[in-house]
């Protein structure tokens, strides 16, 4: 009896040891947290580019041309001698008439390079030439045919002198003249230079070619008012 007693009690508190053992506990479930969302990526506009206007040109100022500018009409001042003032620079004496033609200078006609440049393209004929374009005028200077022979209707008239080889100084358009004779003359030893006083109706002609001014002065119905051999 005291057998089952004695364990009876070991029952008991194994029991109560049991009770009061701590035990592995059960996990606790937690409540289901929702998934977070994502926002949908909102797609920004694309701005588009800015359209670059080109620059604007900058304005260039034109240099002012160093040549003399012509101007609209002459200036033509008679003198109490009754002569003619062109432009403030050059006399003349004389009407233009064939009976009575102006009596021009190499200096005036030369000025005419003044405003014609044919390598710029400048063809200006200074008014004060205009003047006398059509006008019957004289001059002296070196005068050659084109060509040696017998006679010739042609004479070539210069400021310097000039054999059309090797003697002398080569003219330019702006001091020589083509005159065309009103009747032939006679021809002397070839390479002989004479100068003379002719007279004829001036014409007024700018030529080019090549970006060169080839002639600008031509006497028509010419006439020798006086030649020597030089």
């Amino acid at each position: 009896m005291k057998g089952v007693w004695t364990l009876l009690a070991v029952v008991v508190i194994a029991g109560a040891l049991a009770l009061l053992w701590p035990s592995e506990s059960a996990p606790v479930a937690l409540p289901e947290q929702p998934a977070a969302t994502t926002a949908p990526a909102v797609e920004q506009p694309v701005k588009a580019a800015a359209k670059v206007e080109p620059a604007a040109p900058t304005p260039t100022t034109k240099q002012p041309d160093t040549a003399p500018q012509p101007t609209a009409q002459a200036r033509i001042d008679r003198q109490p001698d009754g002569t003619l003032l062109l432009d403030g620079r050059f006399t003349l004496t004389g009407s233009g008439s064939e009976q009575d033609p102006f009596v021009i200078g190499w200096p005036l006609l030369f000025s005419a390079n003044e405003t014609i440049d044919a390598k710029a393209d400048r063809m200006v004929v200074p008014p004060r030439i205009d003047f006398l374009n059509g006008q019957w005028v004289q001059i002296s200077g070196f005068l050659a045919p084109p060509l040696w022979g017998v006679q010739t209707n042609e004479l070539l008239v210069m400021k310097n002198r000039w054999d059309g080889c090797c003697i002398g100084l080569p003219p330019t358009p702006f001091d020589c003249i083509e005159a065309e004779l009103a009747t032939p003359i006679k021809l002397g030893a070839q390479h002989t230079i004479s100068f003379g006083v002719i007279r004829g109706r001036l014409v007024v002609s700018p030529f080019k070619a090549g970006g060169f001014l080839i002639g600008l002065y031509r006497l028509e119905l010419a006439q020798l008012a006086d030649m020597e051999p030089q």
